[in-house]
């Protein structure tokens, strides 16, 4: 009989996707083979001070005592997402799936994430940096409207806005900075929004790209979770060429930062341009998120998907 390998799913967090992190972390947690993993279900509170394991409370510390052999991260946004988690696994020495502490923090950092892009010669949006104690005129000292307004460590659009009209500036970035003391600001980029999942360690694979068309104004949080207000067609409406081009650019993103396991780059293709947004080192996946669906496109079952990630994350 082969014995069942413990693993820990880790789920909720101090972060504002603390609920999209229950949808993955739970999501996981039910598909897992029961035939090849004896599974624990933790939530991290909020507050991100205690943790919930078999309707019982203990102090965030304590986690270093749960008896498993990994931890699965399913913490989105910052704490989760951001190599927070993971420096803490790797101080108490457990495996843990996804990028390590380096490439979660510099996936999560818009700024330093695509100063590394640029210098791997990788196209991205013209953006500017503005902190919150620097004059507002500067972003049209630099842009013309349309812009994306973006807090600068957060993920699934939190805090992000699109500003068409100079005098909607103010609402855009004060809503970016209730997230944060920096804000990233880039051109409005009107072309083919696409992202890859990408699967591997040392030698990554590109999985079917997925072309995103949301209904709203733009891919917000409300139209990543909710499936009636975006269009997502697998494969993308693009040349076999154009694909094979946006998979070679996701994984050199990917590649650039150092993630392992499994990520998602989001991009813009503006012609026969492909532009980088971000990577997403902790994609979601739960029932509507892009990663099981373009694995799906795939051939690899959800179930399969996870064995897969485990088991890069034990290689690794």
């Amino acid at each position: 009989m082969v014995k069942k390998l413990k693993v820990a799913v880790l789920m909720g967090g101090k972060s504002p996707e603390h609920q999209i992190s229950l949808l993955t972390g739970r999501e996981i947690a039910k598909n897992l083979s029961p035939k090849k993993y004896d599974p624990l279900s933790i939530i991290i509170s909020r507050n991100g001070k205690s943790f919930r394991l078999n309707n019982k409370e203990y102090l965030l510390g304590q986690l270093s005592t749960v008896n498993c052999q990994l931890f699965i991260i399913a913490m989105h946004g910052p704490y989760g997402e951001d190599g927070t988690i993971q420096g803490f696994l790797d101080l108490i020495g457990v495996p843990y799936t996804g990028s390590g502490v380096l490439a979660s923090a510099l996936g999560m950092d818009k700024i330093y994430s695509r100063k590394l892009f640029t210098h791997k010669g990788l196209k991205v949006p013209k953006y500017l940096v503005l902190s919150k104690d620097e004059k507002q005129s500067k972003v049209w000292q630099h842009l013309l409207p349309p812009i994306f307004i973006k807090p600068n460590a957060q993920g699934s659009s939190i805090g992000a806005s699109i500003v068409k009209k100079k005098k909607n500036l103010k609402k855009a970035l004060n809503l970016a900075f209730s997230y944060g003391n920096t804000t990233i600001i880039e051109e409005f980029l009107d072309g083919i929004e696409v992202t890859c999942a990408i699967l591997g360690n040392s030698n990554p694979k590109p999985l079917p790209l997925v072309e995103i068309i949301p209904k709203k104004e733009f891919f917000d949080y409300e139209a990543k979770y909710n499936e009636k207000l975006t269009d997502e067609i697998i494969p993308a409406r693009i040349s076999k060429s154009l694909t094979k081009k946006a998979q070679c650019v996701a994984l050199l993103a990917y590649q650039t930062l150092g993630c392992r396991g499994f990520g998602r780059v989001d991009m813009i293709i503006k012609g026969k341009g492909v532009y980088v947004l971000e990577v997403n080192t902790v994609p979601g996946l739960t029932p509507v998120s892009l990663f099981p669906k373009a694995a799906a496109a795939a051939g690899i079952s959800y179930q399969k998907l996870l064995d897969k990630i485990i088991n890069l994350a034990i290689e690794n």
